[in-house]
């Protein structure tokens, strides 16, 4: 007997850094020297966020890649990215000439830049803002999120007559396990030799400094009701004793889904 079930196309999975680096090879795009640095500058630049070891994108991000899609069509085709790079590799092997080449590509990419620059409009704030359930102290506003040369960052809808910003906090549900406050999900500051790299800390820092690697679950340890944290995509151990396993089933769900 047959019965129909009714199925929803399913969105392909968020890239981590491995599955885009193997995309990026088989389109021909970049070498294992520019990887790293181009991984580096998504996030830098806040297009994309690292969530559980995926890629992210943030509105900036979606925005950008809109813009440049619609004014520099021909750089954004990954086709003819891939030739761009292959005429390099055939200068460098000295089966090219580097003028005629470049002279090809400069001559276009010049025209294009210079009607970009007189005909791009400027990307309305509601199209990079991220709106939040965050309410602004002093006006009593909406606060958004905004991106500025040293990150993302809460501020009040109302600016600029409301000039209220606030670093930008991501609970986590969990509580601390030193004094009790929310734990919040932070990115490394951009001084720092791990830059951009996720971690979790106390929201009353710097009078709390407790801070972890691994992302904190809700579920105490079953041997000691300490701190949680995942450890891979299915097992968890705990900060205060020394059990390791698989994680609670209905963390499995959440992370699964």
């Amino acid at each position: 007997k047959l019965t129909p079930q009714q199925h929803f196309t399913q969105p392909p999975p968020r890239f981590t850094e491995a599955s885009l680096v193997k995309k990026l090879e088989e389109e021909g795009i970049g070498r294992p020297s520019t990887y790293a640095p181009t991984l580096s500058t998504l996030m830098d630049r806040d297009y994309v966020l690292k969530d559980q070891g995926r890629f992210n994108p943030t509105k900036l991000g979606t925005a950008v890649t809109g813009l440049l899609t619609q004014h520099f069509p021909d750089i954004m085709d990954i086709g003819f990215t891939a030739r761009i790079e292959s005429d390099l590799d055939e200068i460098a092997e000295g089966e090219k000439q580097w003028a005629p080449v470049l002279e090809k590509f400069y001559s276009p990419f010049g025209k294009a830049i210079d009607k970009a620059m007189k005909e791009a409009e400027r990307i309305p704030r509601d199209q990079i803002d991220e709106e939040t359930d965050e309410i602004c102290p002093d006006c009593g506003r909406p606060m958004v999120i905004k991106s500025g040369r040293f990150g993302r960052f809460l501020s009040c809808s109302g600016f600029p007559e409301c000039k209220v910003s606030q670093p930008l906090l991501h609970r986590v549900g969990v509580e601390c396990p030193d004094c009790g406050s929310d734990l919040v999900q932070r990115r490394a500051g951009k001084g720092s030799k791990s830059r951009n790299k996720i971690f979790y800390g106390c929201s009353n820092y710097p009078t709390c400094t407790f801070a972890s690697n691994a992302r904190p679950l809700p579920q105490p340890c079953p041997e000691c009701t300490g701190l949680l944290v995942a450890m891979g995509r299915t097992n968890c151990r705990c900060l205060n004793c020394e059990h390791k396993g698989p994680r609670p089933e209905e963390e499995l769900v959440e992370a699964t889904v």
